[in-house]
């Protein structure tokens, strides 16, 4: 028999270590960034002490979910250090994140009777993911962000495992490596799909973006679908 490559994101998959309260909060906040940053950016952020920081960088790095690497600094001292998360790192979820939990139960929830009972489940399902993402977004603090960086953290926490691109978001777009609904995004696409398309706008529109299109291509890759970010000419 032939072998065949699936296309599509993989199923997304609880962790088993419930207990990594702290590191796992560090790594939250590392993969809502598309570039590196130094442990003072972590501390800024995440309000442990320094120390404490540093000692859970280290845990993730040696479980491969972090890579480090040294940098010049910039005047006399020991070189800094930046951080970047991993693929294998964004694939472990935020499982005590109420809005992960509230988005698979009223998705699987609605799924079904909009298949059932409305003439373009597409349309609203895309319109109820809208509505969604706008709120999700909302309840960011409110400042200056690309539309990368808007998107990245709402992914992440709701199990797309987001992969920015190294270079140009146009040309590349985000991976997103893993679907926390797979199995129902399989058999009624035109329902979850086209909510997490409404997602993706309601956020962008929520944070300002107005100007930027979202072109989600679900199942369009091994191991993968692709979200593309193009900025619009203005009318």
């Amino acid at each position: 028999m032939k072998k065949t490559t699936r296309l599509g994101p993989k199923p997304w998959v609880p962790s088993a270590d419930p207990d990594q309260a702290p590191a796992e909060r560090v790594l939250a906040v590392l993969a809502e960034k598309s570039r590196p940053v130094t442990t003072a950016d972590l501390v800024a952020e995440v309000g442990f002490h320094a120390n404490t920081v540093r000692a859970h960088l280290q845990e993730l790095v040696e479980a491969g979910l972090v890579t480090v690497r040294a940098v010049a600094p910039s005047g006399r001292g020991r070189p800094a250090h930046e951080y970047t998360i991993t693929d294998e790192g964004r694939a472990v979820p935020r499982v005590n994140d109420p809005a992960f939990a509230e988005y698979r139960g009223l998705t699987t929830a609605f799924a079904s009777y909009l298949m059932a009972r409305t003439q373009d489940p597409a349309d609203e399902a895309r319109q109820i993911g809208r509505a969604w993402g706008t709120q999700l977004a909302s309840e960011r603090p409110e400042h200056s962000e690309s539309p990368q960086e808007l998107v990245l953290p709402l992914l992440a926490r709701l199990g797309f495992t987001p992969v920015p691109p190294d270079t140009s978001p146009a040309d590349e777009g985000i991976a997103l490596r893993t679907c926390p609904l797979l199995e129902l995004a399989e058999q009624m696409p035109e329902v979850i799909c086209q909510v997490h398309q409404g997602l993706v706008e309601g956020a962008l529109a929520r944070g300002g973006a107005v100007s930027t299109e979202a072109d989600l291509r679900p199942f369009s890759e091994p191991g993968a679908c692709r979200l593309y970010l193009r900025e619009t000419m203005p009318q």
